[in-house]
């Protein structure tokens, strides 16, 4: 399957970036006293109360306060139906920036479309709409799903005795990061027959549907090799599935995530192995930018999304492992 994404994603418009951070130059507090002063930010995520969208609120909060314009959060609590209401709400409200955490890639896109067209810049953050809009901030989800579908069949391939049986997790299913992941891990798979996915079934996000998943596939599959979930959050349920089934140092569990403590302290408890971070802190930051830079009227020349790819950190259980890759509120 094949959603266009990537190329989406790959094209950075790092130029048209740079040349956006051109108009700030060295002197952008008082540009901002100057220009963006008294606009009005909303950002609507999926839901408040994780580290993920704590974190990145934080950080634009701190540049708002710097610069002098509003910034308000309308928390949809994980209700895709209240965050249909909200956006709609918040386009009403006219801001200059929106800043939007989609769900799915198709909920929000007619809303994105429509708040484009009345001059209402809309800033995706983490998890994309197939509905372009002025800018992104975000992980490579294509990058992530290849990295860890390599390491699954580095561990669980050929000649390493494993029986190459692996569960993947998602949140949603048609949330962008699992579909690009999906797309870009089976496109490893497909390479190597051994390894067999024998589960793919969607949590919801929610940590203990995650164990149940588990728990239910364990039973069928008790030579499972490896997890991989989408989200460090749910991907705790199914790490601790593992855990009490007695199978910790038999099955890996792989995870992505914003990379908070709680990441590190999963791994240290040996409820996850591996964790992809995008490091939501820094999400934070580049979101902030971002925001300063759409406010002062950045744009890509050639009319495409600016983008902020998110570098990736991997933290990994072992010998290896590194507390300090994990950041703290």
């Amino acid at each position: 399957m094949s959603y266009g994404f990537g190329s989406m994603f790959r094209k950075a418009a790092a130029g048209a970036l740079m040349g956006a951070c051109a108009l700030v130059g060295t002197s952008l507090g008082a540009q901002a006293d100057t220009n963006i002063a008294g606009k009005k930010v909303i950002f609507v995520p999926i839901s408040m109360g994780i580290s993920l969208t704590e974190g990145w609120a934080r950080r634009m909060r701190e540049h708002a306060a710097t610069h002098g314009y509003s910034f308000e959060v309308r928390d949809a609590a994980f209700n895709t139906g209240v965050m249909s209401e909200l956006l709609a709400k918040a386009i009403s409200d006219k801001p200059d920036v929106l800043v939007v955490h989609n769900p799915t890639v198709q909920l929000l896109a007619r809303q994105i479309k429509q708040a484009e067209s009345e001059g209402i810049k809309v800033l995706q953050i983490n998890l994309q709409s197939n509905q372009p809009s002025s800018a992104f901030v975000g992980a490579n989800w294509s990058q992530i799903g290849r990295e860890i579908a390599e390491d699954i069949v580095k561990e669980c391939g050929a000649g390493t005795g494993k029986s190459g049986k692996v569960a993947i997790i998602p949140g949603q299913l048609t949330a962008a990061d699992s579909v690009m992941m999906n797309d870009a891990a089976f496109k490893v798979f497909e390479q190597h027959k051994e390894i067999q996915v024998v589960s793919n079934q969607a949590s919801d996000w929610e940590p203990e549907k995650a164990r149940q998943i588990t728990a239910t596939v364990l039973q069928q599959h008790p030579d499972l090799c490896a997890i991989f979930g989408h989200w460090d959050v749910h991907t705790m349920g199914a790490g601790n599935a593992v855990k009490d089934a007695g199978k910790a140092d038999d099955v890996l569990v792989y995870a992505t995530g914003g990379g908070d403590s709680v990441a590190c302290k999963a791994i240290e408890d040996k409820i996850l192995d591996r964790v992809w971070s995008y490091d939501a802190d820094g999400q934070g930051r580049d979101a902030g930018t971002m925001i300063d830079l759409l406010l002062q009227g950045a744009a890509a020349a050639d009319g495409s999304m600016l983008v902020a790819e998110s570098p990736l950190k991997i933290i990994k259980a072992g010998d290896g492992y590194d507390a300090s890759l994990c950041w703290k509120m």
